[in-house]
């Protein structure tokens, strides 16, 4: 009968054995900590090629310090994932892989600095892109504690010493109400981000959603704001609420892609036409993103995955020993008209 038992797999003491050397000099040598003889790594290498010893890859990058791991920490959870954060991931991962790096996603939840102290305390990467930032973020103090080298794509309300990349949300609420109030709209909704985000203070809805209403306010629009889970289903309800409670509704803004998406699908449903009797408009989409609707999205965004490509280019930098550069990039908003948008139907002849 024959046996299914396995080979025993070489370790490191069998090569230590079989090159007369000890198991530290061993590990220098696939390390580089110290310097070996070249004789002695001649033998060395020779014994792991006759005994078919594969080094662990982790212990040799964390005897080296050097794991070639960098950690994009998006707790997905937090407002779901969308085609436009798919896009930033990418751009991230493609621009880390360039320079030799691979990039995880850690997708634990904002509040779970116990795990993020975790992983930089054992070493396991080498620096850390940090998403869905909070005005006031707890991760960052870990990391910073911690000595890892990190950026954000996004900041806090403190952010004058840190790393960042960012758009300037600041700016896209006064435009989209400038865009439909030119165009007569006075009654306008807003399917935005979940409450809870508000209320934890996070960066983009906090900073889109003040300035919207402060502008809109000025110029004699009125605007009812919904903040309904990242769902289409909850999207479907929230535009529901939204035609109940402001039935002369002429435009709708949309900052939560699953939900909005239901939005859109009530809007057909009952026959509304876009945009000849509703204009839409959306906040942050990609163009990929804005173009899988029918019909298409005129949006205010950023060039997401050139945020993405330059928060690892920073990072990247820092780990390279860059410590006196002012690494910090607000990008502007663009406007992209696709005809989702137009006069408020009083105004039509």
């Amino acid at each position: 009968m024959s046996s299914t038992k396995k080979p025993k797999q070489a370790t490191r003491a069998d090569v230590a054995r079989m090159a007369g050397v000890s198991e530290s000099t061993v590990s220098y040598a696939l390390t580089g900590v110290r310097p070996i003889s070249e004789d002695t790594r001649e033998r060395i290498e020779e014994a792991m090629k006759t005994l078919g010893y594969v080094p662990n890859a982790m212990a040799q990058a964390l005897a080296s310090k050097k794991s070639g791991l960098l950690a994009l920490l998006f707790p997905v959870g937090e407002r779901g994932f969308g085609e436009t954060d798919f896009e930033y991931v990418e751009a991230a991962t493609e621009a880390a892989a360039e320079d030799g790096y691979q990039l995880l996603l850690w997708p634990n939840a904002v509040e779970d600095t116990a795990s993020l102290k975790k992983i930089v305390a054992q070493g396991l990467v080498e620096g850390v892109l940090l998403m869905e930032v909070r005005s006031q973020d707890p991760r960052v103090e870990v990391l910073r504690e911690s000595g890892t080298p990190f950026c954000l794509i996004g900041r806090t309300d403190d952010s004058q010493d840190l790393t960042y990349v960012d758009a300037d949300f600041s700016q896209w609420g006064p435009m989209a109400i400038h865009h439909l109030a030119d165009l007569g709209h006075t009654n306008i909704g807003v399917i935005s981000m979940r409450g809870e985000l508000v209320e934890a203070g996070y960066g983009p809805v906090v900073r889109t959603e003040k300035p919207l209403i402060e502008v809109a306010q000025r110029a004699g629009v009125h605007v009812t704001i919904k903040h309904p889970k990242p769902t289409i289903r909850a999207g479907r309800q929230a535009f529901e609420e939204l035609l109940q409670e402001q039935p002369d509704i002429t435009a709708i803004i949309g900052f939560n892609e699953p939900a909005f998406i239901g939005a859109l699908e009530v809007a057909g449903a009952r026959g509304i036409r876009i945009p000849e009797d509703l204009s839409v408009l959306s906040f942050g989409l990609s163009d990929e993103a804005a173009n899988m609707t029918v019909p298409a999205q005129t949006t205010i965004n950023v060039d997401g995955p050139e945020l993405g490509r330059m928060a690892v280019q920073y990072l990247i930098a820092r780990l390279n020993g860059d410590k006196k550069s002012v690494l910090q990039n607000l990008t502007q908003p663009q406007f992209f008209d696709r005809g989702s948008t137009g006069p408020a139907p009083q105004l039509r002849g």
